[in-house]
């Protein structure tokens, strides 16, 4: 379905009708609405406008995140993960942040953390599977932080890694995208604190030096 009528769809009632007009035919409107009986390229022709006028009967919908177990949820997590990854690979960088936004959700609202089935949390399997939902976290709040780097969401970045830092203090990744993004919104000092507790993690790090070093720069050439 296209998405423009997913969206649609998502904002009406039920029994609502709505009309809509497109010009976008041929492959676009022939791939999402495939007809034994009607033969759209003979049909239509591109710049054609096509009207479709939609009712929603209702709506039949009974997943809910939240109802699943453990190993199913991860399951679900590890799939849009593998597909905001692919949209990354494709330098589809704005996919891949609602991806792994729309993963991250389950975790910040506490839908990952809802035990709805009343597994037995005492048990190793239920304790392994938790462990790796938990690293799957951090992986998808860290992978959203590069997304958001990558498309110059600095403000973003400095946001969704102070979340990581709550999690993990000493992540490096963390502590390396946020303070190259202060810096590049010009908040100095804050840059200055992160990257000198970055390299005291791993002094021996020449890229962490080095970011330091072009914070200390920028916060001299300020003061000029």
């Amino acid at each position: 379905m296209p998405s423009i009528l997913q969206k649609l769809l998502k904002s009406m009632k039920k029994n609502m009708v709505v009309s809509m007009t497109t010009t976008r035919i041929k492959d676009k409107l022939h791939s999402n609405f495939v007809s034994d009986w009607l033969n759209q390229y003979e049909a239509f022709k591109e710049g054609d406008t096509v009207k479709f006028t939609v009712t929603l009967f209702g709506i039949d919908n009974t997943s809910y995140f939240y109802k699943n177990k453990a190993a199913e949820k991860l399951g679900i997590l590890q799939k849009l993960k593998a597909t905001a990854g692919e949209f990354f690979k494709l330098g589809h960088y704005t996919k891949a942040a609602k991806v792994y936004q729309k993963a991250n959700g389950y975790f910040n609202f506490g839908d990952v953390a809802n035990n709805w089935s009343r597994e037995d949390e005492s048990t190793e399997e239920f304790k392994s599977t938790m462990d790796e939902l938990n690293t799957l976290k951090l992986t998808c709040f860290t992978n959203l932080v590069v997304c958001k780097f990558k498309l110059k969401e600095y403000q973003s970045v400095i946001a969704i890694t102070e979340q990581i830092l709550d999690m993990a203090p000493s992540h490096a990744k963390a502590l390396f995208f946020r303070g190259k993004s202060q810096y590049l919104v010009e908040e100095f000092e804050q840059s200055i604190a992160t990257l000198t507790k970055l390299c005291q993690l791993q002094p021996d790090n020449t890229d962490f030096k080095a970011e330091l070093d072009m914070a200390n720069k920028l916060k001299a050439r300020e003061l000029k």
